[in-house]
This record gives structure tokens, sequence and C-alpha cells, in this order.
């Protein structure tokens, strides 16, 4: 058997109250019946596991309050990486200030311990569909979370197909999501036109960043050559301290990026992202 054009793997949880996207009317599944009819080949695999063994690797009161530090130094380092600087100013000093204060309050009334639990799962799911996309041979694995959501399905599935069969073999991964409107996330500065337009109906930019960025892990679709190389990266990151798989990947490309293994114009967005994550606007 051929092996596909697309892997569209699903991170989920039994419970969750996005339960739709695990079956026939969610966004993998009807996006690869749309993509599938057009005669572009699809394979869906929905994770639903819960990998962590908590009788052998429990979480303690300790791993969440270094979780919650090292979520504020990510966020710090973050910033200054998309500057280019040093934290500078008074808007990046008082930010920081905020942060690092939120985090003092919270030493006091810290989540529980199942808020590290589930983060270990998604990282771990995440982690797991990656390597299942590299397996299946597929050239492009777009990753969604089951927030995930669509309103114009012909769009995206025109307007996906024809990105990925134009893209340049340097892009290594494109946010498809708009999850954060990019001048919220800060990085306008980064982003730079290209000369591929959206094939879609719906009006959208293909811009390229001139270093790697996410909007979150919502939706990405990642060249699987680049998957290979992240899973070597994700590999060689402790698992704890524990912080989201959005920061934890945000934490690998900072520093693929400065090994020079991840460069200017690896990452594009398409901007405003056709997949929506329905989380951020509060629908159910």
């Amino acid at each position: 058997m051929p092996a596909p054009f697309l892997f569209i793997g699903v991170v989920s949880h039994e419970g969750s109250r996005y339960s739709t996207s695990q079956g026939p009317s969610g966004l993998a599944a009807a996006l690869s019946t749309s993509l599938m009819e057009a005669g572009v080949a699809t394979e869906v695999v929905v994770d639903t596991s819960n990998r962590l063994q908590t009788s052998l690797n429990p979480v303690s009161s300790e791993d969440v309050q270094d979780a919650l530090s090292a979520q504020v130094r990510l966020e710090d380092e973050w910033n200054v990486y998309l500057s280019g600087s040093r934290l500078s100013g008074l808007r990046a000093a008082g930010d920081s200030t905020l942060r690092w204060g939120r985090r003092l309050w919270r030493k006091f009334a810290p989540p529980s311990t199942s808020m590290v639990e589930r983060l270990l799962n998604i990282e771990m799911a995440h982690v797991a569909l990656w390597a299942q996309g590299l397996s299946s041979g597929a050239p492009w694995i777009l990753i969604l979370e089951d927030d995930a959501s669509a309103d114009d399905l012909v769009d995206l599935s025109i307007g996906l197909v024809e990105l990925l069969n134009g893209s340049p073999d340097g892009v290594q991964f494109i946010n498809v999501s708009e999850s954060f409107d990019v001048s919220k996330l800060g990085i306008n500065h980064l982003l730079s036109a290209t000369d591929i337009d959206w094939a879609g109906s719906v009006t959208r930019r293909v811009v390229s960043a001139s270093r790697p960025v996410t909007n979150t892990v919502c939706a990405i679709v990642y060249r699987a050559s680049f998957v290979a190389e992240l899973l070597r990266e994700f590999s060689s990151m402790p698992m704890r301290p524990v912080v989201p798989i959005d920061w934890k990947l945000n934490k690998a490309l900072m520093s693929m990026n400065a090994s020079g293994a991840l460069g200017a114009d690896s990452c594009w967005w398409v901007v405003p992202g056709p997949i929506d994550q329905l989380s951020m606007r509060g629908d159910s």
C-alpha cells in the first residue's frame, strides 16, 4: 500500500468536552474524507491514551512547584528569543515581574498534581503521534488537538494541499491555527510575505518567519524529515520539570535555532489560520 500524502493525528482523551473530534464528525475525519474524495491519500490516528503510569512515576507537590517556575523561566527566555536581545525596557521588565508575582502567589495556592499529570500525558501523546506519522511514510504530518475546528472545510482542504505541494524544501513546519493573533504574540516583526498564495476560497496570507516560532500546538503541519529531527531533540530533553507541550516545543525550537539546525524561513504561517482553537473562543 502506498504511503499517504498526509498523516493526521488527533490528541484527545477520554471524557474530553471535545469528544466529537474523536469520531466521524470530527475535523480530522471530515478533512480526511474531503481529501480522499479529491484523490489525496491520508491516514488518521486519534490518540486518547493516558500513558503516564503514576504508580511508577508519581507526581509530587514539588513537581507542581517546579513546573510553575519552569514555565515562567521559559516565558522569559522566549521573550528574549523573539526580540533577539536581552530583556530590556520597562514593559519587558514589567511583564516579567508580573509573571514572577503570579508565580509567588501560586506557591501558596498551587494547582493539583493532576494538572502536571495531564500535561505529561498530552506531551506523550504528541510525541507518539509524531512517531506514528513518521512511520506512516507520509511526507507531511498534521497534528491537531481535539479543540481544533474549521468552518470552511473546502477552503481548508484545497488551501492545505496546494500549500504543501508548493512549499520549498526548506519549509519545515507551518502554523495553520488561529489560536492567537500574531499581533498578540508579538511576532509581526519576524514575519514577511512569501510568493505563495492561499488557494482556498477565503483570503489568507502565507508568511515566512525569520526565526521559527509557533502559535499553539492546536494545528501544526510538520515536514516528516523535520519530525525526525524534532523527535531526536525531544529525546534529549528531560521530562521534568514539566511545561505545557506548546512551551516545550518552543524550547526545542530555540535550541535547534541556536545550533543552526533550524534557521530563517523554515517556519511558515497562514494568517488568519484556517483552523480555530475552540478553547480559545470560549466555545464548548
